[in-house]
């Protein structure tokens, strides 16, 4: 296996820290602000001086007033960037009353006010690092003309940012901008999956040994060192340790659980002796911190939604639970076309290695839509297309298991309409749908794809 399949998920992980957050983009705007005085500086000392001077598209000015200017300028951007701030107040608060606090993030993580921040923040550093770049003394120095025209081009490219960001908050806060993040976030948890947890190809029979038919004293646990939530999982970094050591890895809880310190969280089993040592690398492959993340946690990404449109449902809004229907649909849809992960890993000999515990489509669609068929039970817009979802997602069905557990959920839907406050013919309108709805969901007509339910050892190297 190569050393990019093993850190896939911590890669993925380092990668949605660095997303969600307000300081990555300016900081890597305020290096490329470094880069571009260097580099202008150098490029004005090799600029024959008459070609410049007699172009009024450039500045010029003698050492004092030209570091003056320069440190003026980055000091108007500096206070400028206080406004920035401000304006960036206004969705964060709106943000987390109105959506609650969880939706920040989406709001941290996006590209346009990281942009307009990395804006300010590497102009106030190219002026400052131009004018500390300068010499003391006037005596055979040459203007940077060019570095300095530079300066005044990214000032105002500042403050059109700044129109930028207050058009792009008007839009930022609207509900179905918000609901489309959280759509594209619960896809993306999904197909994370496709290319790490769901391998099929083998290279080899698989071997019928329970998990559990090592002898009991050839078994370890290893237990969490502190409170929190499982945010990733490495399921290659686990599948490695299990065949350097010749071991069978069982992992006893998902990504997203909470767990307490000292809590089994993995045991691992040999035929002999385990390894002790072995504890410290199983631990470097599952990370424990303060709060879940969608980057491995699908249900967390399912969660977001479901509480967008709860909190449109207490505000009699039935528009936005419509919407958020719509991407659970889309996102239900696309895990039932990639299949459900594998729960068992095998090496390329077909010996059994590491026993997970995947999320199942029943734990998705249960998260998807119980809260919000209780909570949605007087509204027909939010129950009708609940079994319009349903119908869509009907579509994707490839084996009985998911069919059953859509006709667990019409089922549910018509016992929640009979105990509602509906009128009469909204109440047998929604139950005469969901009886149609019943009788034309599809059966499984294709076999499942071999592969799909048992994980083998990724494509080996």
């Amino acid at each position: 296996m190569s050393s990019l399949r093993i850190q896939r998920a911590r890669i993925r992980y380092a990668r949605d820290r660095m997303r969600v957050n307000f300081w990555f983009t300016p900081l890597l705007m305020s290096l490329g602000a470094i880069i571009l005085a260097w580099v202008l500086l150098w490029v004005d000392a090799r600029i024959p001086y008459d070609i410049t001077l007699i172009s009024r598209l450039v500045l010029m000015g003698g050492v004092a007033e030209t570091r003056m200017f320069l440190i003026n300028m980055g000091t108007t951007i500096l206070l400028t960037a206080g406004v920035v701030f401000t304006l960036l107040t206004l969705p964060l608060s709106t943000m987390a009353s109105q959506y609650g606090s969880r939706l920040i993030r989406l709001f941290m993580g996006d590209r346009t006010t990281q942009f307009v921040l990395g804006m300010f923040v590497s102009t106030v550093v190219y002026n400052w690092t131009v004018a500390e770049s300068l010499p003391l003394a006037e005596e055979g120095w040459r203007i940077p003309q060019l570095t300095l025209t530079a300066g005044v081009l990214l000032l105002l490219a500042s403050f059109a940012s700044l129109i930028l960001l207050t058009q792009h908050l008007s839009t930022m806060i609207q509900a179905p901008t918000i609901v489309a993040k959280a759509g594209a976030e619960l896809q993306d948890a999904i197909r994370s999956l496709a290319p790490e947890e769901r391998r099929s190809g083998s290279g080899g029979e698989p071997s019928v040994t329970p998990p559990g038919s090592q002898a009991e004293t050839g078994s370890h646990p290893v237990r969490a060192m502190k409170a929190g939530y499982i945010q990733y999982i490495d399921h290659y970094h686990l599948l490695a340790v299990a065949n350097r050591k010749d071991a069978v890895i069982e992992v006893r809880r998902k990504t997203g659980d909470f767990v307490g310190s000292g809590v089994d969280i993995v045991h691992v089993r040999r035929s002999d002796r385990v390894d002790v040592g072995i504890e410290g690398e199983v631990r470097q492959a599952i990370h424990i911190g303060d709060r879940r993340s969608p980057a491995q946690d699908i249900v967390y990404a399912v969660t977001l939604l479901t509480e967008t449109a709860l909190r449109a449902m207490s505000e009699n809004d039935s528009n936005t639970p419509v919407i958020c229907l719509e991407y659970l649909g889309e996102g239900l849809a696309l895990f039932l076309r990639q299949g459900e992960p594998a729960s068992h890993y095998y090496d390329r000999h077909g010996q059994l290695r590491l026993v997970t515990e995947p999320v199942t489509f029943d734990e998705l669609v249960s998260e998807s839509f119980d809260t919000l068929r209780h909570a949605g039970r007087d509204s027909v817009p939010v129950l009708r297309h609940m079994l319009d979802i349903i119908a869509a997602i009907g579509m994707e069905v490839t084996s009985p298991g998911p069919r059953q557990t859509l006709l667990r959920q019409i089922s549910l839907i018509r016992e929640e309409v009979r105990a509602s406050g509906l009128i009469d013919e909204d109440r047998c309108s929604i139950c005469r749908s969901a009886d149609l709805l019943e009788a034309a969901l599809p059966c499984a007509s294709r076999k499942q794809p071999p592969g799909a339910t048992v994980g083998n050892e990724p494509g080996g190297d």
